[in-house]
This record gives structure tokens, C-alpha cells and sequence, in this order.
């Protein structure tokens, strides 16, 4: 085994209530800080042993919607390091999106495996319940920090974009909105009524939350049933449709989560046991094309190649895989996975789930890393696998974990992976559609639980698509849209600056 093979030693996570006291409510920062000094307690490091570090991009850095009224340091990654005693050559922080744990942990693997570093640490936290409650509160907190040292802001976001100009005309500028069309577009594929899918979807994340009841780094520890989450309710109201709010992320969390790693040359020079070692055995990323650029609308491509690339760069099959943490913002991201590594059988999700666990802002997948870690240390021999997402299946990264090591390159081929996704057939978007259409897929906006508008995306004889506002918004015709009575109206459509105009004809 080359002594440069890289290896993962050290895991930390945090969780914190909201105290009643808000004037000790921890920041990002410093939830991020708890979880680094977890990974290195973990392992018997100090801090003055990372050389590189890197961190995820806090929501409130991501989007001006998460805003922090209380400020934050002027570097979150040296803020950081200054919690734990480091002085790292190298100090990051990313880009946006729940695939960016995986990616990270990634270009550590190969910063240590080029020489470039000796001991790397990931980390990310979250702390948007005490921010929204010191709001509510009207309280005082100052999260200001001021860090001196040279470190890499690589910006919110990296070209190419996953939301076009046309999207934002049509007011699609949440998540909910895009996984909402995909979740309609697949449930129309496999020709179910609403409360059809809304059962098939409760009953595929109920076992979710089941796990987060009783993960200690839980923000949400409660079990569902299936019947709860498939039942509207004052707590369960409607979102956008075809969702209720138990079906959905909870980004309203303080978790922070930390992952050290070194090489294996550098792991015996520090005495590190070998029971702490675990391999990143294969790893895949992709982004995926925009929306109405996607050959089917139910689903990612990038998605699927992925999981294929980190599973071929590990040398095994989807049927080799023990352990599982597929990211489930919303259900239609579990169930494509679930169909291709054939688990609808079987558990998807280490740490409970973004819905039940927490929705941890962009850091997510480094829980459901660490989660996958502890269980392939807990059955030596065992092999993982943890799905980062972000966007709306917009970006994926798949990581392989084992203690056993595999020679070999473990990095599939992000260019194949890249030319496959970006040539998938699809006609495109129509620059100015008119006549009639077919609605492919639409999304009921609700508010408080009422429905409010429609937002549709549709198809013009030439295959070409579209999006337009649903012109139809009495309540009426909105709740029999939401409850799937109109799947087969044909539309009638009208070029419009800047959004297109739609009826149901």
C-alpha cells in the first residue's frame, strides 16, 4: 500500500438545542469549531497538525433570504482554524450546494495524495434555529469576528449556473418549487393519483425518521408513522405541491459536523490505530444540465451516472453496498436512488434524513459521511456509500468508504461522466412559445396550507418546453390542479415579458 494512499481517521459531530438563554446561543462558526474539536478528540490530534482545511458554505453565506442580522467572521474557515489551534497552509471555503461535503473531502484525498498536505480537515456547521430565534426575540447578539491569515474564498456560486434568466422571470427561485415539478413529473410516470404518491412517498421516508429518533445528533428526534406524514393536518399543512411539510428539509437546525483526513504513512508516524482507518474507495461528481434541458424530467442523469462512476471506481456493485446515506431534501431524490441501488427494501439513510434528522444548510452530507464512517468502522470489511445533492438534483457527488483497502484509481472520470449528461437528448426551452401545449409537469404554490398560484412547465408539438404562469387561479380550479384532477388538460400558451402566460384550455 502506498504510503500516500489517503485515509479518513477522525469524525466529530454537534448538535445544540436553542437555549433559553439566547445570549449563549453559538453561532455557525461555532458549531462548525465544536465538531472540528470532536474529529480531532476523535483521533488524538491537535489542531497545530492540520495543514489544510477547508469549510462549507453556511445558508447565511449562500443567499441573501439567510442573511445573519448578527454577522459572522470576516473568514468562516480561518474562524475555524482559530478555534482549534491551526495555522493550516491551506484554508478554503466552498461553493454552495449539499454535494460539496463529498467534493471536499475529495480534494482532500487528493491534496494528500499528491503531497501536497499531511493531515486535512473538512468542516461546516449550521446555526440557523438560534439565529431565527434571537430574531423572533428581537434579542442583541454580535457574531462579528475578525481572523488575520490568507485563505481562499471560492465565491457562492461556480459556473455554469443551475437557474436561468427564464427561471427567475417565472419567480422559480426556491428548491421546493423545481423538486416539486420533478416529484409531479415523476408521479404522472408511474401513472399514480395524489394520494397514491403522497403514500408511496411517506411510506418510502417514515423509516427515516425512525432513525433520527434516536441519533443523538438528531435536531428533530421524533418517529413518524407513514400515515402521519401522507396526512394533511394544521402541523402538516401544504406546501408547494405535491408536498406537506413532513415530506420536506428542515433547515431550522444548530449541527455542525467535522471530518479529519491523512495519508497512511502519515497515520503510522502519528500512531494512529488501525481501527480508526477508513478508505475512500471510489468517488464520482457531475453537474446536471437545467431543467427543461433534461431528457426526462423525473429524473437526474448526472445523478445516475454518478452513483455508476463511484461505484465502478470502487470495483464493486450496488448489491456490495452494506451501508447507506442517500440525500433526501425531498423524497424524489431517495427514490431514484433507491431504485438503482435496489434498497427500497432497505434502509437509505444513516443519520434520519434532512426532514427528520435536519437539514443541516449545505453541510448535510458531512453527517451523513461521518455516519457512514462510524458504521464501516463499527463492521470492519463493510462498505459504504454517502450521495451529496444540491440544487434540484442540479449537482451530485457519491463517495465509497470501506476499511478495506482496493488498489487502484479510485476518481471515475468527471469528463465522461460530464459529456454524457451534458448530450442527453432533450429539445430545449422555446424562446417564444404560443398555442396550445402539453403540461408535463406544474407546481400548486400554497400559503399558510391555502393554494395561491401555478406555475407550469409545458410542451409544444416540436418538443420544445416551456414555463408559464397559470392564468386559472381561482381556488377552485387550484386545489383540483393540486389534487391531480386536470393531469391531462391541454394548455394553451402565450408568450409574455417576462413570464409566459398559460391556461388550462
Amino acid at each position: 500500500m502506498d504510503k500516500l494512499t489517503p485515509i479518513l481517521i477522525g469524525i466529530g459531530q454537534a448538535v445544540e438545542a436553542v437555549p433559553s438563554d439566547l445570549t449563549l446561543a453559538a453561532s455557525h462558526a461555532e458549531m462548525a469549531g465544536r465538531a472540528a474539536k470532536a474529529a480531532l478528540s476523535d483521533v488524538g490530534l491537535s489542531g497545530a497538525q492540520i495543514d489544510w482545511l477547508a469549510c462549507v458554505r453556511t445558508f447565511s453565506d449562500s443567499s441573501p433570504a439567510y442573511a445573519c442580522p448578527f454577522g459572522g467572521p470576516n473568514s468562516v474557515p480561518l474562524a475555524v482554524a482559530a478555534r482549534i489551534g491551526a495555522t493550516p497552509k491551506h484554508a478554503i471555503y466552498e461553493v454552495v450546494g449539499g454535494q460539496s461535503p463529498q467534493t471536499l473531502v475529495a480534494e482532500a484525498a487528493q491534496a494528500l495524495q499528491l503531497g501536497k498536505a499531511k493531515v486535512a480537515i473538512v468542516a461546516g456547521g449550521e446555526a440557523l434555529a438560534n439565529m431565527r430565534a434571537a430574531q423572533r426575540a428581537q434579542a442583541t447578539l454580535d457574531w462579528t469576528e475578525t481572523h488575520d491569515g490568507e485563505w481562499t474564498d471560492r465565491g457562492p456560486f461556480k459556473l455554469p449556473m443551475f437557474i436561468s434568466q427564464s427561471e427567475m422571470a417565472h419567480g422559480l427561485a426556491d428548491a421546493m418549487s423545481y423538486y416539486g415539478f420533478i416529484e409531479t413529473a415523476r408521479r404522472k410516470k408511474a401513472g399514480r393519483t395524489i394520494k397514491e404518491h403522497r403514500d408511496y412517498m411517506a411510506a418510502l421516508i417514515a423509516p427515516l425518521s425512525g432513525r433520527a429518533a434516536t441519533n443523538p445528533y438528531s435536531m428533530f428526534p421524533q418517529a413518524y408513522s407513514a400515515e402521519e406524514i401522507a396526512t394533511p393536518s394544521g402541523a402538516n399543512r401544504n406546501m408547494v405541491s405535491p408536498y406537506l411539510k413532513h415530506m420536506v428539509a428542515k433547515d431550522g437546525v444548530n449541527q455542525g459536523a467535522a471530518v479529519i483526513l491523512t495519508t497512511v504513512g502519515e497515520a503510522e508516524r502519528l500512531g494512529v490505530p488501525r481501527e480508526k482507518w477508513v478508505f475512500l474507495r471510489g468517488h464520482a461528481q457531475a453537474n446536471e444540465n437545467l431543467m427543461l434541458d433534461r431528457s426526462d424530467l423525473s429524473r437526474s442523469l448526472a445523478m445516475e451516472l454518478v452513483i455508476e462512476g463511484a461505484l465502478a471506481a470502487a470495483n464493486i456493485t450496488a448489491s456490495d453496498i452494506d451501508h447507506t446515506d442517500i440525500y433526501s431534501c425531498f423524497p424524489c431524490v431517495v427514490d431514484q436512488a433507491a431504485a438503482q441501488l435496489n434498497r427500497h427494501r432497505k434502509p437509505l439513510s444513516l443519520t434520519g434524513g434532512l426532514p427528520f434528522f435536519g437539514g443541516a444548510g449545505n453541510n448535510y452530507t458531512l453527517h451523513g459521511i461521518c455516519e457512514t464512517i462510524s458504521a464501516c468502522r463499527a463492521a470492519p470489511g463493510s462498505v459504504g456509500l454517502a450521495h451529496g445533492n444540491g440544487g434540484w438534483m442540479s449537482k451530485q457527488a457519491v463517495g465509497i468508504y470501506s476499511t478495506e483497502w482496493n488498489a487502484g484509481d479510485i476518481f471515475a472520470d468527471s469528463a465522461e461522466i460530464a459529456r454524457r449528461v451534458a448530450e442527453q437528448p432533450a429539445a430545449g426551452e422555446a424562446a417564444a412559445p404560443s398555442g396550445k401545449a402539453v403540461m408535463e409537469s406544474y407546481i400548486v404554490q400554497h400559503k399558510r396550507g391555502a393554494p395561491i398560484g401555478a406555475v407550469v412547465i409545458g410542451q409544444l408539438p416540436n418538443k420544445t418546453r416551456f414555463y408559464a404562469k397559470l392564468q386559472d387561479t381561482t381556488s377552485e380550479l387550484l386545489t383540483e390542479l393540486a389534487e391531480g384532477h386536470l393531469d391531462a388538460a391541454v394548455l394553451k400558451v402565450e408568450a409574455g415579458m417576462p413570464a409566459n402566460k398559460a391556461w388550462l384550455a
